[in-house]
């Protein structure tokens, strides 16, 4: 039987694919949101950025970008597993604010992407919490 802090192979495979298919949206955002001029982010279809000031655009863009690295660079480089628990509790409040906003303004053209990835987000939340607290019990 494993150990809590193991899984097997196939779900440290699903696991892995979800954390990169999380975290690649929010490092693209990251990067554009961090370093694109106002003029271009004011052109850029985001409900939440005309009306912000610049500095709040680029402090959740640095949180953002922050976030997705946590799910990627422990795997890469022997972080503890908690960083990937802080990371996707990061981006499940952000995701959830952005929805907020989304839902406020009637934008449900791109919902399903959105509920995909909070959807892998929350498996990869359950999944980490799982291992730290070790409530798993060596079975998913």
């Amino acid at each position: 039987m494993a150990s809590p802090d193991t899984l097997p192979h196939t779900w440290a495979t699903a696991l892995w694919i979800a954390r990169i298919l999380v975290a690649t949206p929010f490092l693209i955002a990251a990067w554009l949101e961090g370093l694109s001029s106002p003029s271009a982010l004011t052109e850029m279809d985001l409900i939440w950025i005309p009306g912000a000031p610049l500095w709040v655009v680029r402090v959740v863009a640095a949180v953002e970008g922050l976030a997705a690295l946590c799910l990627i660079m422990p795997g890469l480089l022997r972080l503890p597993p908690s960083t990937v628990t802080v990371g996707a509790a990061v981006l499940l409040v952000i995701q959830i604010a952005a929805l907020g906003l989304d839902l406020s303004a009637g934008s449900f053209s791109d919902l399903p992407v959105k509920a995909v990835i909070l959807a892998l987000t929350l498996l990869i939340l359950w999944v980490h919490l799982r291992r730290v607290t070790g409530l798993s019990h060596g079975r998913l």
